[in-house]
């Protein structure tokens, strides 16, 4: 089989969909040819990857926007067509399936809706824009075979826009790599101490709303770490100034995240516009219980009272009651922690994404 992969945003862009994609890629290597389109960047492509002529993205810092000419040359014997995103490459990915006569099938990844504040806070021109791009959406989306969502909270949200057929599908986590590592040498060079270690990492968006989690700082008698970079770094870090116990370590590879989740007691994820949360997923692989906004597929992703806690983002005094209940119930969760997150397998994913093409084939 041969497998066409349309996406908007590739390495060296570092967020849930590429980690994803890329992690889709290698198991699905295993059986069959995979070809990835994306557009283009300083990555340099390797096997059967093709970057297209590309331009950034003003409004959102790190953001390619592709322009997927003659890609027909390079995708007329493609079995199945893959999208992931909503844009030009998506537009390919359509015209591709279409001209060849392959079916297409497209994995939801970002509500894009929700990222509006980045192109304007012009309440008139957010309403067309709303508009405009409900209906573009809703007709890609609708043009398909079928859509995944990573979570049931994403379908029910597309179906609600009028989107028909609509499947769960799990991101998945690589439980081979995800697991508790040592974390003492990591601690060492990165000047956490001994005691009570909260934090979370991923891209900084305004949509993350770290604001919660810096602004239990000063109540907190423990150490907050804060990995990762985005648009909104110098927010946050303006917002953290004078805060002793708050630590901005910067973007780590995947080789130290690990030691990084494996440093925590409690995962804090404050974020409004999760379509799954694969941090929080990874971090629970590594034994890390997780405290999450009561918001979109975190309510879905964050079992409450299970494998942590969910809280009112925004509502201070209700994350720190909910971490220090956590703590109470570290062990407890720990544990359960390792046991749900066999549901998300990547190996269960892949599984099931192969039966899903060999079915529309």
């Amino acid at each position: 089989m041969k497998i066409g992969i349309f996406t908007d945003t590739y390495f060296p862009q570092v967020n849930g969909v590429t980690y994803t994609i890329d992690a889709w890629a290698k198991r699905l290597q295993e059986h069959h040819e995979v070809r990835i389109y994306y557009p283009g960047s300083s990555h340099t492509p390797g096997e059967n990857e093709y970057p297209f002529r590309s331009v950034e993205f003003k409004f959102y810092e790190g953001y390619n926007i592709a322009f997927p000419t003659r890609i027909s040359r390079k995708a007329k014997d493609l079995d199945i067509v893959h999208i992931h995103g909503l844009f030009t490459m998506a537009m390919a990915g359509v015209y591709v399936s279409k001209r060849y006569k392959i079916p297409r099938v497209l994995t939801y990844h970002t509500p894009a809706d929700d990222y509006i504040d980045y192109i304007t806070k012009k309440q008139a021109l957010k309403k067309t824009l709303m508009k405009l791009y409900n209906f573009w959406e809703r007709r890609l989306l609708n043009s398909c075979d079928l859509v995944t969502a990573p979570s049931e909270s994403i379908k029910q949200r597309l179906m609600d826009k009028g989107v028909r057929e609509v499947m769960v599908l799990s991101n998945g986590v690589d439980l081979d790599f995800f697991k508790y590592k040592n974390p003492v040498s990591f601690k060492k060079k990165h000047g956490v101490r001994d005691g009570k270690v909260i934090g979370f990492c991923g891209r900084f968006g305004y949509e993350k709303h770290l604001e919660d989690l810096i602004g239990i700082a000063d109540k907190f008698e423990g150490q907050i770490i804060i990995a990762g970079k985005g648009p909104a770094t110098r927010y946050y870090k303006k917002l953290a100034e004078g805060k002793r116990n708050v630590k901005f370590i910067g973007f780590l590879s995947r080789e130290e995240i690990l030691k990084f989740y494996s440093s925590l007691d409690l995962f804090i994820f404050p974020s409004l516009a999760e379509t799954q949360g694969l941090v929080a997923l990874e971090a629970m692989a590594c034994g890390v219980p997780i405290i999450g906004a009561n918001a979109l597929a975190l309510k879905d992703t964050i079992k409450d009272g299970r494998v942590g806690f969910l809280y009112q983002q925004g509502d201070l005094v209700d994350l720190m009651e909910k971490i220090g209940k956590a703590y109470g119930r570290r062990d407890e969760f720990s544990k359960n922690c390792l046991k749900y997150i066999k549901e998300h397998s990547l190996d269960k994913t892949v599984e099931r994404l192969l039966g899903i093409y060999e079915d529309l084939i």
